[in-house]
């Protein structure tokens, strides 16, 4: 390594050298928070690796949460990509990135990743009817919501509904019979 090397410098983080290398092999990682923005950013990425290539995008994910809208705008992404994109869990998955991962072409759980089915939450505050067109938006979302599920598990929504009441712990065998995935690994 040179003397001016910036690695050697400490001048380019280590995880900015890995995430580089990662989408160089065309891996997105998404962790924790999948917000408005980091969905956002998501998009945005798996958007360009379509456009640098014709070879599949691994979207790897662990530990992911965030609201029902912001995964239904990564599931809708995915769908119009020119490339194929395969979906893994790798730890705890619920909220919005559960949709995520029943959006690609090849879904794969690893065998100690976890869905966590509850509801999507719902708050409104405000004036009488502030509160009735906010309810009514986060309704229509979620009804979205299970619909986009009803249609990547192959199951009826009516199932889904149920299944999301309740706030179920899925482990990744059941979460593959029950469509959300295609296999387990490791």
């Amino acid at each position: 390594m040179a003397a001016d090397d910036p690695h050697r410098l400490g001048l380019v983080p280590l995880a900015d050298t890995v995430a580089g290398a990662l989408l160089r092999r065309r891996v997105l990682v998404v962790h924790g928070a999948l917000d408005h923005d980091r969905a956002s950013e998501v998009s945005a990425t798996l958007m360009t690796l379509d456009a640098l290539g014709d070879e599949h995008v691994e979207l790897q994910m662990s530990s992911a949460d965030g609201p029902v809208d912001a995964g239904l705008v990564v599931a809708d992404v995915i769908d119009v990509l020119g490339v194929p994109v395969h979906t893994v869990g790798l730890g705890l998955l619920s909220g919005g990135a559960v949709v995520v991962l029943a959006s690609g072409s090849h879904r794969v759980l690893f065998k100690h990743a976890r869905l966590h089915l509850r509801q999507p939450d719902m708050t409104a505050s405000g004036r009488a009817i502030d509160i009735e067109r906010t309810m009514a938006e986060q309704v229509s979302r979620r009804d979205a919501f299970y619909g986009q599920l009803a249609r990547r598990t192959g199951r009826s929504r009516g199932e889904i509904e149920l299944e999301w009441g309740g706030g179920r712990f899925l482990g990744a065998e059941d979460a593959v019979t029950l469509g959300y995935a295609d296999h387990v690994r490791g």
